[in-house]
């Protein structure tokens, strides 16, 4: 099976710049070549809309080039050898100027090695806005690890200890925006919860805004919904607020026994009655029989077929379990991302070797014959390339990941909750109908 290269996954500077920019009113200076920045803007106001326009006249302002997000300062020759500090200055005067709420400086790596005090910088320019420096994100980390740093020392300046503390209450940390569907993800694990009288008061930096932020110590606690984003976090906190913290212990809610373990979880843990979102689960799954039930009369399947999956190690443990328990379908390749949850991945492991099928695990998902493959675009693009020289490979993918294939999401989806598994059902019905 002919190999393609591997799609570049996103690094530590990617991470750090989305963990500013999932704050409604902050603005993340890109101290850096314009390189660096024109992908990060697009993403950014792709995943969190924030502004009405985006005709590049509508951004003639020095120093954004007709993009609305993620400002950089263009460093050139000159800069590298004599210093950015003057169009450091000009650029966070800009962003003052406009009222942001938080300014974060990140350098780009090679920025990293002109040594410019960039907190000094701040401080002199911008010493009424809360801001944070990040000089150097780390050369070759992962995403994982960039978003983690950044978003450590945002937490640090905006989230402040509360004298009160408000029952009932939660932040749910782990989401960011350069995740798929991130947004009406939240928006069912809030739905789900509000049944049971719970309120979501933080998500910590997925589309809340700096006084949102600095009320997260009111919670009563902290869950973890992606072990890789949110436990670093929910630990500083911890530390930091003395919020407890209780990791998800069936993964993200993908699927009803995922989605049914987590109202269970979070109930117990805050003496709340489940029964109303549990019975909405409920009627979810009833709804999901009846189609199942005609798919496998008239045309088979899903169970006994084979399905691939690239995702950090929580997405892929929650996902396995529900393709092998629920629909019966076959593991073909597990291929995780590299700064994946060594507790997930153990779980996902033992799972695996239960069932009999442990070599699937750590397989390439680009060099594995499938049916369907969950992952990111680029993944699934290279899949779709194959079929061309092979005409013995059919495959369908659903994406769960960016970057995409350019599909518009104009009706909300979800991947959680029971609206979310019926629509990952939906899919996996429809796809693998056509490969019949």
């Amino acid at each position: 099976m002919k190999q393609y290269t591997e799609n570049i996954l996103p690094d530590a500077l990617t991470g750090a710049i989305f963990a500013v920019e999932g704050i409604r009113d902050a603005v993340t200076i890109l101290n850096g070549p314009t390189g660096c920045k024109f992908y990060h803007s697009a993403i950014s106001d792709t995943q969190y809309i924030r502004n009405k326009s985006y005709d590049p006249q509508s951004f003639p302002q020095a120093y954004y080039f007709g993009q609305p997000r993620v400002p950089c300062t263009w460093l050139d020759d000159q800069d590298y050898i004599y210093g950015s500090e003057k169009k450091l200055t000009q650029l966070i005067q800009i962003c003052v100027n406009q009222k942001n709420a938080f300014i974060a400086v990140i350098n780009s790596p090679g920025a990293a090695l002109i040594g410019d005090d960039i907190t000094a910088i701040l401080d002199k320019t911008a010493p009424e806005t809360p801001h944070i420096a990040i000089e150097n994100t780390g050369y070759s980390k992962t995403f994982m690890e960039g978003y983690n740093q950044a978003l450590k020392k945002v937490l640090k300046v905006l989230c402040k200890q509360q004298t009160r503390i408000e029952h009932q209450t939660i932040n749910l940390i782990g989401f960011n925006i350069y995740q798929k569907y991130y947004d009406q993800n939240i928006v069912e694990i809030k739905r789900l919860l509000a049944l049971c009288k719970i309120k979501v008061i933080s998500t910590i930096a997925a589309g809340d805004d700096c006084k949102t932020l600095s009320q997260a110590g009111h919670a009563a606690l902290n869950v973890v919904v992606f072990e890789e984003y949110g436990l670093a976090l929910a630990e500083q906190l911890k530390v930091q607020l003395g919020t407890p913290l209780m990791v998800l212990e069936a993964g993200p809610p993908i699927g009803f026994d995922a989605t049914e373990k987590m109202i269970f979880q979070i109930c117990a843990r805050l003496k709340s009655d489940p029964q109303s979102a549990l019975t909405c689960v409920g009627q979810g799954r009833a709804h999901a029989y009846l189609f199942l039930a005609r798919y496998a009369s008239l045309i088979g399947g899903p169970k006994g077929n084979l399905f691939s999956i690239k995702a950090e190690a929580s997405m892929a443990f929650v996902l396995n379990h529900f393709l092998q328990e629920y629909l019966g379908m076959i593991p073909a390749a597990i291929e995780l991302i590299e700064g994946s949850s060594p507790h997930f991945r153990n779980k996902l492991k033992d799972d695996l070797r239960h069932k009999g099928c442990e070599f699937v695990l750590n397989k390439k998902v680009n060099a594995t014959k499938t049916q369907i493959v969950f992952a990111d675009g680029s993944t699934i693009a290279q899949l779709k390339l194959q079929e061309k020289n092979d005409a013995t490979l059919k495959t369908c993918g659903i994406e769960i990941a960016l970057p995409t294939l350019g599909y518009l999401d104009i009706v909300p989806k979800t991947l959680f909750g029971e609206k979310g598994t019926l629509f990952i059902l939906e899919n996996i019905m429809n796809g693998l109908r056509f490969l019949t």
